[in-house]
């Protein structure tokens, strides 16, 4: 039953991360800080967008946490701190569509400091981490996940494993999109429409900000 659960689990978190949301156009501006380079692979490309990663996770750490421990219910029946949160986190997905106009591209990001070093890192880990937390909607929908999967009647140790089963699927399942936007391929594309793909994220991002604003 357990390994049921945890196949379905899998089925949905995956088809929720692949559903284009603030995560996934986070990782797709950040990946663009590598440059073009022939070196690809799981340490290659930009700094950021792996710190990105794992603030991505690190923020769904604490949305999981909530709901082994019961405390998302908590979220669910306040409007209070639903609203602040949701204000707070479109203002911030706002703020990055804004950044996504103003910031270099990729080729031009490429031998900047920031980039080559930990402040790239760091800026991706903060905007992935921040843009995560501030999203109460990502604690509801795993607060659904443990209602109708796992149940109420589920232990403490069982609620915990599933959890972790979330958090591996996130992690490895960003370190394989970020694998695929770190090919040749996809920063060649980068290379020639850095622009434009700086341009239509940030426009999504203010679309999304927009609508968790007044949604």
């Amino acid at each position: 039953m357990m390994l049921e659960t945890i196949f379905t689990l899998l089925t949905v978190c995956f088809l929720g991360r692949m559903s284009p949301g603030p995560d996934m156009m986070l990782l797709i501006h950040h990946a663009g800080c590598g440059g073009h380079s022939e070196k690809r692979g799981l340490f290659c490309g930009s700094p950021a967008v792996y710190g990105c990663v794992l603030g991505v996770c690190l923020g769904l750490t604490f949305h999981v946490s909530l709901s082994v421990l019961g405390l998302a219910l908590v979220l669910k029946s306040n409007p209070l701190i639903y609203n602040i949160l949701r204000y707070a986190g479109a203002v911030y997905l706002i703020y990055i569509g804004y950044r996504c106009f103003t910031d270099n591209g990729g080729i031009e990001l490429e031998s900047s400091a920031e980039c080559a070093t930990g402040a790239g890192f760091m800026k991706g880990f903060k905007d992935g981490l921040f843009c995560n937390l501030l999203n109460p909607k990502v604690t509801l929908f795993i607060l659904s996940i443990f209602m109708q999967l796992i149940g109420p009647d589920a232990g403490l140790g069982e609620k915990a494993i599933y959890g972790s089963v979330i958090l591996l699927e996130a992690l490895f399942g960003w370190g394989l999109f970020v694998l695929f936007l770190n090919t040749s391929v996809m920063q060649r594309i980068y290379c020639d429409y850095v622009g434009v793909i700086n341009k239509v994220t940030g426009v999504i991002l203010f679309m999304l900000g927009g609508l968790i604003f007044f949604g």
